[in-house]
């Protein structure tokens, strides 16, 4: 028979002061004093019945600790990643038991994979067993759904006793801030659990943890091993990932690319690493990259990553590099430091690159170099090209003309925010960075989430108000997740949220045309293809959930539309923008390993087919 325990009635302070010393406290209330020793700013939620006990201990240090009510749970991870990435603190999520907490899961896979940290606290059933209980799983061997949320996150619990917080919250923030590997931590907070009183010794719970971490430096014999391959190589190429940025090794890279006359490529989470006026910056490589970075990548003798994974859309599924390439790699992640059979450098990027040109002794390279002209050739061809792309006039508005008119618009330490669609590889082709503290481009292509953009500005926002933001979002992207416009509106939050409407998901039906498959099911119509567009009318669905919306139609009414934004200073501008729903920008070289199917219905092997496997010969597992 299941134990009964006693109701627990919360314990309220009369004020708004902090417990005393040995204070008997709800286990709720005892995690909002260590949310604000901490110094998490804001805490983001949902309040149901599996978590108000959660929101009554918040409300009692309202004058300590922000709560933001928003719109749907996942956007508030989302809105967490954002102003994590851009301030490295960790806000806190809140949701109820059941379908708030299952929420969670794909904005916690977005923290895990671009590695930010958040705190969620999902709500969870009894923690003394009495069911079945509204919302809870049976007839499984566990009877939450929380654990759903264990793949994805870098730590996770559940408590049982109250007493359990003091323990479980101290390895939570210690394991979701590990450099090199942050990640989202849950903390799942049974209803009765949050209701316990526990003896609380205050003095000791909320005492500063140890934050400093020593700038992790190479060994010394690695870092030797990786000279003599600087010295030997003639072709040194650089590739910069978010660890550039994240260990703020902006200055230490340009003068580590200097010395070695090597060219730079970003990643999507390192763009902004390198200003995009710097000579030797060759923009991106792979599927989605320049002209130039995919073939001097391809040409390269030595790649050197710097605080990057290799995803993919780096290394073109493993055909941007020449077998013959060597590799140095700088990383503070152990995991991600042995990729590619690399001279691994395990350490902060920015006290790695200092450590290397401390033991460079060959002469720096000249900057007229034959390889040094050669980049500079290159990256004039790709300019040229670009500025094409950027000037197109056409009805609809080209999408690559709009970039150029946010762009000249967007002031040196603005902000865009991106995800997912056609824009991901616009942008990190043709947008130009120009913030040198790197917080300009805040691109999610780890999880490349649809649905992301709109509550990450407002994290962005959230993080600097007084940077300019402005959301770069697809129609469909919009669809699936908006409501956020409303908690920006809520709390009187201006930011731009600029609608790229092409009538449906036109990236993805360019793969399908460009992999020999049918043009099927992409594109917002009635009743199927071939009849009208659906006529979507996103000023209308701006405008009902309480921001400023217009539209615009051509270069002169967009630039117009964002200049009347900087006067709103209450809410957010939402502007509707239709563009040429097949203007998009070709390949240049690299590769994505989409598979194609062996055979069609005919039984045939299709063009596509073939050249899939020919593709798949270049690649290389090293």
């Amino acid at each position: 028979m299941a134990k009964i325990t006693k109701f627990q009635e919360p314990i309220r302070t009369r004020d708004s002061r902090p417990a005393t010393r040995n204070s008997k406290l709800t286990a709720a209330q005892a995690l909002v004093e260590v949310l604000i020793a901490e110094g998490v700013e804001i805490v983001l939620g949902i309040f149901g019945h599996g978590n108000v006990q959660l929101g009554q201990a918040l409300y009692e240090r309202k004058d300590k600790i922000r709560y933001i009510p928003v719109k749907n749970e996942q956007n508030a991870v989302h809105l967490a990643i954002a102003y994590a990435r851009q301030t490295g603190k960790p806000l806190a999520v809140t949701t109820s038991v059941g379908p708030g907490a299952t929420n969670l899961v794909t904005g916690a896979a977005a923290a895990r994979i671009n590695r930010l940290p958040v705190l969620l606290l999902p709500g969870e059933i009894f923690a003394d067993g009495i069911g079945p209980v509204l919302q809870q799983l049976e007839g499984t061997d566990d009877r939450s759904a929380n654990s759903c949320l264990k793949p994805v996150a870098k730590y996770w619990t559940r408590l049982a006793r109250p007493e359990q917080l003091q323990i479980k919250l101290r390895e939570a923030f210690e394991a979701m801030m590990e450099p090199g590997n942050e990640g989202p931590a849950v903390i799942c907070l049974p209803m009765d659990v949050q209701a316990m009183a526990h003896e609380y010794d205050l003095e000791r719970l909320t005492a500063p943890r140890h934050r400093e971490f020593s700038h992790i430096v190479p060994d010394e014999r690695a870092l030797k091993k990786a000279v003599q391959e600087i010295e030997k190589a003639r072709r040194p190429f650089i590739i910069a990932g978010g660890g550039v940025l994240r260990s703020k090794a902006m200055d230490s890279l340009k003068r580590f690319a200097e010395y070695m006359g090597a060219p730079v490529a970003e990643t999507q989470a390192g763009k902004g690493s390198l200003l995009w006026d710097h000579p030797l910056n060759v923009f991106s490589i792979g599927p989605i990259g320049t002209a130039c970075g995919n073939r001097l990548s391809w040409e390269a003798d030595l790649i050197i990553g710097i605080g990057t994974r290799y995803s993919d859309f780096t290394t073109a599924s493993e055909t941007a590099f020449s077998p013959q390439a060597a590799f140095i790699n700088i990383n503070i992640s152990a995991f991600d430091v042995g990729k590619e059979r690399a001279i691994k450098l395990w350490g902060d990027a920015d006290t790695t690159l200092k450590a290397l040109l401390e033991r460079f002794s060959f002469k720096p390279r000249p900057p007229d170099s034959s390889y040094f002209r050669e980049i500079s050739r290159e990256r004039q061809t790709w300019l040229e090209e670009a500025d094409r792309w950027l000037n197109r006039e056409g009805n609809p508005l080209r999408q690559t003309r709009a970039l150029k008119v946010i762009s000249d618009f967007l002031p040196k330490n603005g902000v865009i925010v991106n995800a997912a669609g056609s824009l991901p590889g616009d942008l990190h082709k043709l947008w130009r960075c120009k913030d040198p503290e790197g917080l300009g481009y805040l691109m999610e292509y780890g999880y490349s989430t649809m649905g992301f953009e709109i509550a990450a500005g407002l994290g962005a926002k959230l993080a600097h108000p007084q940077r300019e933001v402005i959301v770069l979002v697809g129609d469909m992207s919009f669809l699936m997740a908006s409501q956020e416009i409303a908690t920006a509106v809520q709390w009187g939050i201006p930011y731009t949220i600029v609608v790229f409407d092409n009538h449906g998901g036109q990236s993805i039906r360019g793969l399908q045309r460009s992999s020999g498959f049918e043009d099927f099911a992409m594109e917002f119509r009635k009743q199927g293809e071939g009849k009208d567009f659906l006529p979507l009318d996103f000023v209308k669905l701006g405008e009902g959930l309480g921001a400023k919306a217009v539209r615009a139609d051509d270069p002169e009414s967009l630039l117009k539309a964002l200049k009347e934004t900087r006067s709103t200073k209450d809410r957010p501008t939402v502007i509707h923008l239709e563009v040429d729903r097949n203007d998009m920008i070709g390949n240049y070289g690299g590769w994505w390993d989409v598979p194609q199917p062996e055979i069609n219905r005919k039984g045939e092997v299709t063009p596509s087919r073939l050249q899939y496997i020919e593709q798949k010969k270049r690649q290389i597992v090293r």
